[in-house]
Parts: C-alpha cells; sequence; structure tokens
C-alpha cells in the first residue's frame, strides 16, 4: 500500500452521478407528495391509514427536549457524513486511505473479509461513492423526521446496522487489530457511537422523561473514557513513546488547514514528543478522572466538564475530523459529546406531553400531507432505493472512473530534467546504471520482492505491456527498484522474478543493492519506505518514464487494482508508443 499517494479527483464524475439521481427521487417525490395531497382530499383519508402506519398516531406530541435534541444531532451528523464522503477525493482515495491501512495492519482473515468490497470499489469507484454517500445522507433525512411509526424504527435500525458495517469494513474494527489504539485516534470507532444513540432514540418515552436514558447516555460515555484511558495506558498501545503519542498530534497538524487551528496542535505535538510520558500520564489521569466523576453523578457541572473534555479531544486530539479531502466523519469526541449532552439534567423532568391535535383547516390538512408523503418518499428512495440500483452495477466489468482512479487519472507528462543517476545490482548479477541504460526508453518503478497485494499485479502488468509492444520492446527496458531494506539480495530479486513469470523478459532488471545505495535512489525520486513492527512493509508508488537521453518525460502513479489489470497495461504501452514516436 502507498503512502502519501496522489489521489485521482473524480469529483466532476460523482457530482453528475449524485445530481442525476437526486433529480430522479426528487421526480419520484413530487409525484409522491402530489399524490398526498390529493388523498388527503378524501374522507376518510387512505392515506391517514399509510400515515399512521408510516409515522404513528395523529395525535400531537410534545416529544422529550433531551430526546429531540439527540435525534436531531444524530440526524445532520449522518448527514455530515454523507456529504463527506461526496469530496471529489473519496472515489479515488477511500480504498487508499481509509480502507488499505487497517488491512495493511490487520490480520489475513481481515484481508478475506474486506477484499469482495475492495473488488467492486475497484470496478465502480464512482457508484460505490455514491451509493454511500446517499444512504448517509438518507438515513440522516429519515431520522430527522422523527415520528412513532414503522418508518423511525426503520431508520433508527438502519443506522445501527450500516454503522456497524461501517465499523468493520472503514474503520476496521475501530483499529483494535493493530497496535496503535488511542483515545487521541477516536479508538474504538467514531460510527460505533451512532449504535447506542439509535438505540436510545428506539427507546421508549418514559426513559426520557424518568431521566433513565439520559443516565444510561451518561454512563456510557464514562466507561468510553475509561476504555480511552485503558488505550493509553496499555505499552503495547505505543502511547508512552515519542513516536506513538507525538505522532498523533504531528499528523494532525501537517493537515492542510487554518494556521489558528493547526499551531497549537502543533505546540503540542513538540511537547509529546519531547515528554510522552509526561502528557500521557496527564491524558490518563483526566479520562479516569471525568469517568469516574460522570460514573457518580449527572449534575451539569459535571456533566459540563466531560463536555469539555470531549471538545478539546476533538479539536487537539482529532483535529476536528473534517480535514484533508477523505475524511468519513468528524471523528469520536464529537458524537461522544452530543451523547453526553443529552444526559444534562435540565432536560430530563417530566413534561406533560400528551396534546390532542387542533383540528387543521382542510387547505394546511392537504398541504401537510403532501409534504409529509413527498419528504418520505425522498428519504426512503435516497436510502434504499438509490443505493440499491447503484450496488447493481458493481459486479460488472470495470468503468472508465475505475482506470482513472487507478492510475491518478492517467499518465501526466511533467517538465523534462536529468533522472537522478544509480548503479545497482539486478537479478542476474550484473550492474546496472543509468548510463548503460541510454539510448533507450526506461520505464523505472518500484517493487517489493516480497510484497503479495499490489507488487505482482504491477509487475504482471508490466510484462503484459512488453508482450504487447512487439518489436518496440526492443528500444524500451523495463527496471524496478527493490524497495524492501531487509530482503535486498540478489537472490530475493531473482526469486520473485521467477515466480511472477518474468524470466523470460530480456528487457526486464529488478535491481538492488546495500539499503544505503538504494535509499539514495529511493530518495532521488521521492519514494518513502516504512517498516512496521509487524507486516508488509509500505512504500509509496511511483512510474516514471525516462527518455532515452536519460531526461525524465512522464510520470505515472502505478496503484494498479486487481480488476483492471489488462487496461493498466494497455496505458503503459500506449504511451510508450506514443514517446517512442
Amino acid at each position: 500500500m502507498g503512502t502519501e499517494t496522489p489521489i485521482a479527483d473524480l469529483g466532476g464524475a460523482l457530482r453528475s452521478l449524485l445530481l442525476s439521481s437526486l433529480v430522479w427521487v426528487a421526480l419520484a417525490a413530487l409525484l409522491a407528495g402530489a399524490a398526498g395531497w390529493i388523498l388527503a382530499s378524501r374522507k376518510p383519508s387512505a392515506l391517514d391509514r399509510v400515515r399512521e402506519i408510516l409515522l404513528g398516531t395523529p395525535l400531537a406530541t410534545c416529544e422529550p427536549r433531551p430526546r429531540r435534541f439527540l435525534r436531531l444531532s444524530f440526524g445532520l451528523l449522518w448527514i455530515a457524513d454523507g456529504l463527506l464522503q461526496a469530496q471529489p477525493k473519496m472515489p479515488g482515495g477511500f480504498l487508499v486511505n481509509v480502507v488499505d491501512p487497517g488491512v495493511a495492519s490487520g490480520p489475513s482473515w481481515f484481508a478475506g473479509l474486506v477484499a469482495p468490497f475492495a473488488r467492486a470499489w475497484t470496478r465502480h469507484p464512482v457508484a460505490a461513492d455514491a451509493a454511500t454517500v446517499w444512504v448517509q445522507v438518507g438515513l440522516g433525512l429519515l431520522i430527522l423526521m422523527g415520528g412513532r411509526g414503522l418508518l423511525r424504527r426503520i431508520a433508527l435500525w438502519g443506522s445501527i446496522v450500516w454503522s456497524l458495517a461501517v465499523w468493520v469494513v472503514g474503520e476496521a474494527f475501530g483499529g483494535l487489530l493493530a497496535s496503535g489504539a488511542s483515545w487521541l485516534s477516536g479508538a474504538p470507532g467514531a460510527v460505533l457511537i451512532y449504535v447506542p444513540a439509535a438505540a436510545l432514540l428506539l427507546a421508549p418515552d418514559e426513559w426520557w422523561d424518568s431521566g433513565r436514558a439520559g443516565a444510561l447516555a451518561r454512563r456510557f460515555v464514562a466507561g468510553w473514557l475509561l476504555l480511552g484511558a485503558a488505550f493509553q495506558a496499555l505499552p503495547f498501545e505505543r502511547q508512552w513513546s515519542a513516536g506513538g503519542l507525538a505522532e498523533h498530534f504531528a499528523a494532525a497538524a501537517r493537515t492542510p488547514q487554518p494556521g489558528l487551528i493547526s499551531r497549537p496542535i502543533a505546540r503540542l505535538a513538540s511537547v509529546s514528543a519531547a515528554h510522552p510520558a509526561a502528557v500521557n500520564s496527564v491524558i490518563i489521569v483526566v479520562l479516569v478522572a471525568a469517568a469516574a466523576a460522570l460514573f457518580r453523578s449527572g449534575r451539569t457541572a459535571v456533566v459540563i466538564t466531560g463536555l469539555v473534555v470531549c471538545a478539546l479531544t476533538w479539536w487537539l486530539g482529532q483535529d476536528f475530523g473534517v480535514f484533508g479531502g477523505t475524511s468519513t466523519d468528524p471523528n469520536a469526541a464529537l458524537p461522544l459529546g452530543l451523547l453526553l449532552a443529552c444526559s444534562l439534567t435540565g432536560w430530563t423532568a417530566t413534561e406533560q406531553r400528551l396534546v390532542q391535535a387542533r383540528p387543521a383547516r382542510p387547505q394546511a390538512r392537504r398541504i401537510r400531507a403532501g409534504a409529509g408523503a413527498g419528504l418520505a418518499a425522498l428519504a426512503a428512495g435516497l436510502t434504499f432505493v438509490v443505493p440499491v440500483a447503484l450496488v447493481s452495477t458493481l459486479g460488472t466489468a470495470a468503468d472508465a472512473a475505475a482506470v482513472a482512479a487507478d492510475s491518478d487519472g492517467g499518465v501526466r507528462r511533467i517538465p523534462t530534467r536529468p533522472a537522478a543517476d544509480f548503479t545497482l545490482t539486478d537479478q542476474h548479477g550484473k550492474r546496472v546504471s543509468t548510463a548503460s541504460l541510454r539510448g533507450k526508453l526506461v520505464l523505472l518503478t518500484f517493487l517489493d520482492p516480497v510484497c503479495t497485494t499490489d507488487c505482482p499485479l504491477v509487475a504482471n502488468q508490466l510484462a503484459i505491456a512488453d508482450r504487447e509492444l512487439g518489436p518496440l520492446a526492443q528500444q524500451v527496458e523495463f527496471v524496478a527498484v527493490d524497495t524492501n531494506p531487509v530482503f535486498h539480495f540478489v537472490s530475493d530479486v531473482d526469486a520473485f522474478t521467477q515466480s511472477h513469470g518474468l524470466g523470460g523478459y530480456a528487457n526486464w532488471h529488478f535491481l538492488c543493492g546495500p539499503p544505503v545505495d538504494v535509499g539514495k535512489v529511493l530518495d532521488a525520486y521521492g519514494i518513502s519506505v516504512d517498516v512496521p513492527a509487524v507486516g508488509m512493509i509500505q512504500h509509496s508508488e511511483g512510474m516514471y518514464f525516462i527518455a532515452a537521453d536519460g531526461r525524465q518525460a512522464a510520470y505515472l502513479n502505478d496503484g494498479a487494482g486487481e480488476q483492471l489489470t489488462r487496461t493498466y497495461a494497455e496505458q503503459v504501452r500506449d504511451e510508450i508508443r506514443s514517446l517512442l514516436k
């Protein structure tokens, strides 16, 4: 998996698909609204019976204030999550930046669990992302509509099911499958907080009137704080070291954002790097103290203290969760704070809630009926109908958007400049240098000889491109540089070459050498390498086309997907043909 990989901007295609699907659903909603207006004029109205089933009894009620606050808050949160999923970088960057890190650090069974989803996404990234957008926006609208009927139960149970699905696939069980879980990163998963919120919204009104629902919310937050303290305290989560603790703040500070927000975070990163044990101890003490107070008391001062802890964490630890272009939610501290806020004691007093509805004028009654039917049709269509239609396309052949996402929008011509010199050893033990390659077009890429994911796919694609060049292949040299500082011997690159069917290509060179020498080459071409304590190394990806005179001519981000092998190979082949004209 690559790090800091350029991400294709498929925003135009995504906006087009979102707009077209919204237009169709809006038209259906208008028809439903018109039908509701017509049916409401009849006595007895068939719409009244439908409304009673979907929304509950027509008796007007005053919803308990804390429940209303929680419902509106999490309805808006779902809509915000959907809008974040609609960012231009999400179709091409969701797998790379959100899903792949969990796969790379998790066990093999988790990779197998996620694989079908990843394959479907790579075939149709725009359609998959649009389906995700509308599910979340639709759930938010359904929750905002409220009511006490079937529609309310469907929305809240749908929220629970979707939250758990996102927690497993999108958040890799909240990051619990690998070391490094932290209160600061939102572990054990922001979307997991949506589950108890939906469950409390399903609770009877008596729980809210008596304060029982608020107390449950407060104790859930207290338990979450204690769990966060445990993550900070456990040695194998690496929060006592500068590399583990300070990196949370440093990563947030590096994200493009207003300086007023990032400067305090950067300062905290410096302090944490210099005094990790002291800073981590303060975090643990604060979390434990706040949790203990919330367990024991629901007084306003205690709840407000918990809200302050959540607010500071949301800013300093989680950077508000929305910057960077590939954020999928505002992170955990915000929904946790909203859940805690509904336990404020001033909101839980028993109210006289049942009030007989005033007779409405016929015209106003028809307008309300039509608007309600239209809104219900819009929300249900966005939540269920449109996503089902989009998901039905994911099993078909890859589309043009997939090719664009797979290669960062295609090959980019770059200003010609001298390619960095190097001299390394190939799989035959032969010394290969930039000087020895002059006179031919060189395709230079970077692979890990023991990688089992992207690197074999890239090598396979290059082999296809080499074959399809025909006689032109005599003017091209395919060169890969070993990115693995552990497996850096001739035997390693030769084993990769033979096992992936490249041994018969005379113009294939897999270069290796001492890590110091190879490191200079990687630095010269902007390739970063991260060696985790467990699992495969991670390296950024790039493919350079170097002209016969030794000057760079073009660049291709080589994050190719399994389903696009042939299309990607054709792209490489066509660029080589173009450069050889």
